[in-house]
């Protein structure tokens, strides 16, 4: 778990980074749909997972309503939260175009505003790696299920990488050094609306530097994942692997499953 006094600067930065990549989130093979046979991998998989009898269902993460859209189109009853305002203005954008009624907010996705209960099934696709505290957001997920309702996160795996290199110390500072002691005072402790004025390619950089902090910044091993859910009293869990390239458009380089359990 990151520290608590982090917790606040880095979701900052992963916030302005994932409003950056709004423009061009859909982009990605796979992050949007670029085929008709991608698109209709993915209805197979949600309608599978979720079923054809309509839920009330809660897209946590869902950046520019990829999820959302499909799973409304099968007739759930979906709501979207993400806290990139870019992300969910492409995604009400999205749903007014094909016609769908969906409901996005802007949210922390560990600090719902939804009642205990609200809904029968809670779907993430690459969401639980990006959040400073994962056993909390868990939780937070499971509150707002009924229960018996169903939990299912879609995820992957890459081997971590090393963090950035830090600066060398010097006993002189040199101009470049002064103006990365004025970045790293804006990053650590600007303001949100202020950071927006950063370059978007130092954001970036910070962003990566940032997320080594993370607890899981490679993402988890389904047996990870598996072990976090059932520590939190998810049971009836399934994995299954989501290797079919289909789905995500490209070639796959590293693991990507799903782990569905159900709340008692």
């Amino acid at each position: 778990m990151t520290s608590s006094v982090r917790a606040p600067k880095l979701l900052k930065l992963i916030r302005a980074h994932w409003n950056d990549r709004a423009p061009t989130f859909d982009a990605d093979p796979d992050h949007g749909m670029h085929s008709p046979q991608q698109h209709a991998a993915w209805v197979g998989l949600l309608s599978r997972i979720v079923g054809d009898t309509p839920l009330r269902v809660l897209d946590v993460g869902c950046g520019t309503g990829v999820l959302s859209l499909m799973l409304a189109g099968i007739g759930h009853d979906v709501t979207g939260v993400d806290f990139a305002p870019r992300m969910l203005r492409i995604a009400r954008r999205k749903a007014r175009q094909a016609g769908l009624m969906v409901r996005f907010r802007l949210e922390n996705a560990a600090a719902l505003s939804d009642p205990d209960a609200a809904y029968d099934f809670v779907i993430s696709r690459h969401v639980i790696r990006f959040l400073p505290d994962p056993e909390a957001g868990v939780r937070e997920w499971l509150r707002v299920l009924r229960p018996g309702g169903r939990l299912a996160l879609i995820e992957e795996y890459s081997q971590p990488t090393a963090a950035p290199p830090a600066d060398p110390p010097r006993t002189t500072a040199s101009p470049a050094e002064s103006i990365r002691a004025v970045l790293r005072i804006l990053y650590y402790g600007v303001k949100e609306r202020q950071l927006a004025m950063i370059p978007a390619k130092l954001r970036y950089l910070r962003y990566r530097r940032a997320t080594t902090e993370l607890p899981f910044p490679a993402g988890l091993t389904a047996d990870r994942l598996v072990a976090l859910l059932r520590a939190q009293g998810i049971h009836d869990l399934t994995v299954t692997p989501l290797m079919d390239p289909a789905l995500w458009g490209a070639g796959l380089h590293h693991p990507h499953y799903v782990a569905v359990g159900s709340r008692a």
